[in-house]
């Protein structure tokens, strides 16, 4: 495949990530099921994820070196451009004539003189020092992240923190785990061995040519931080036969991990939507799992589940900070007053689940972010307003000495930033 065909995919990609706020991973996917050839797949992969990461970086080079901001599709032609010249190292003369022709190509031939200007200055354009602006403006644009965010983080963590943390770069490989229904860890591994892969505190770091060569059935993809996640939910007096219920359990990750983990609980595994639901149904038949999808609203009392169970999850929505190095669309648009919203509806659920719990049982608070008002805030909230719940402190050889809070941090802990809280209820 050309390179004119495979920046015309990312270009069509990133308009449906940046303009119909579509979702970058299912959107890739969609297109590679098109594209034979695995070099192809890892240049259009590439290109478009760059682009994403660096969108923040790109717009101030494009507010700097413009007069006027351009159109988000025009802007995109640009992006393309700045990463290719910047980040893959090709020939300025082709970045440019190549991008100012696919401009052509999809109908902006008009611009291409404005598109071909912006990325010859840009050739010279340095990003800012350290010296030459503000702590948060240094961040932002170096790392690629909002200024409003960064500026967060300083005033909660300090600046050195906050750097670190931005300047983490995950493993890039896929985080898999073994179906211990299905087979054994050491036939597992007998499959891994000759294989590029490396294990983590609880499950495997691959390539992505391994996982088309692995039996569907015998693995399933899911984060460290994940499964860490899972297994701070259950205290270590767990009944032999508990009942679980994870109340935003969707696609059903964390729910099937916990049935292996505790093969004789009974789980209800919920979401709100129908359609995720059929995720839940899909994800447990493929593993083998018995849990239960279950189609409910969290923030609504459910009557019939008040006093029932010896654990609930509340693995919230969030922010989602704690995984935008993988996720890199997952902060586009988002706004300060965005996580006062967010923060309303974590509260919400929170205090919903926690009529669900038994006397002695344990009501579990999750996100995959780090800011402290979605996180430590919400606790102490919540535990300033019921005192019939404590914090229970977890013990597993993976987590550091806490109090009933695990906190996971990027480049501390080798995962996504993740928060936990498990509360019991003691009266």
């Amino acid at each position: 495949m050309a390179n004119n065909e495979r920046e015309s995919i990312c270009y069509e990609l990133l308009c449906d990530v940046f303009i119909d706020n579509a979702y970058s991973s299912l959107q890739l996917n969609n297109y590679l099921e098109k594209v034979a050839d695995e070099r192809d797949r890892a240049y259009i992969s590439k290109l478009f994820y760059g682009v994403l990461e660096k969108n923040v970086q790109f717009d101030y080079i494009i507010r700097k070196l413009a007069s006027k901001r351009p159109k988000a599709s025009v802007g995109i032609l640009i992006k393309i451009g700045l990463y290719r010249l910047r980040y893959m190292n090709a020939p300025s003369y082709a970045a440019i004539n190549e991008t100012v022709e696919l401009a052509k190509r999809v109908g902006k031939g008009g611009l291409a003189g404005f598109i071909n200007a912006i990325l010859r200055k840009s050739e010279t354009f340095l990003l800012p020092q350290e010296k030459d602006v503000s702590e948060s403006v240094y961040l932002s644009v170096n790392y690629s992240v909002s200024v409003w965010i960064v500026e967060k983080l300083i005033f909660q963590y300090g600046y050195d923190f906050t750097r670190k943390f931005l300047d983490h770069e995950p493993d890039r490989r896929t985080h898999i785990r073994y179906n211990s229904r299905l087979i054994t860890k050491e036939e597992f591994e007998k499959k891994l061995a000759n294989s590029d892969f490396v294990r983590s505190k609880l499950g495997y770091y691959v390539t992505h040519n391994m996982l088309n060569e692995l039996k569907k059935s015998d693995f399933t993809v899911q984060s460290l931080s994940s499964m860490i996640a899972s297994s701070c939910y259950l205290p270590n007096d767990l009944a032999a036969f508990p009942t679980i219920l994870d109340l935003c359990g969707a696609p059903g990750g964390k729910s099937v991990y916990i049935e292996e983990l505790c093969p004789t609980a009974k789980i209800y595994c919920c979401d709100l939507h129908p359609h995720r639901v059929e995720l839940i149904k899909k994800y447990a038949k493929r593993m083998r799992s018995d849990i239960i999808p279950t189609l409910n609203d969290a923030t609504k009392i459910s009557p019939e589940w008040i006093n029932k169970f010896d654990v609930v999850i509340c693995d919230v929505p969030c922010s989602g900070l704690g995984v935008y190095k993988n996720k890199p669309d997952i902060l586009f648009n988002k706004k300060p007053e965005d996580i006062v919203k967010i923060r309303e509806l974590q509260a919400n659920i929170l205090d919903n689940a926690k009529n669900y719990v038994k006397v002695g049982g344990v009501l579990n608070y999750s996100t995959c972010t780090i800011l402290r008002e979605e996180n430590d805030d919400n606790i102490k909230e919540f535990l300033e307003l019921n005192k019939n719940f404590a914090l229970d402190k977890i013990v597993l050889p993976f987590v550091a000495e806490n109090d009933g809070i695990v906190r996971l941090f990027p480049h501390i802990d080798g995962c996504d930033g993740f928060f936990v809280a498990r509360m019991r209820r003691i009266s």
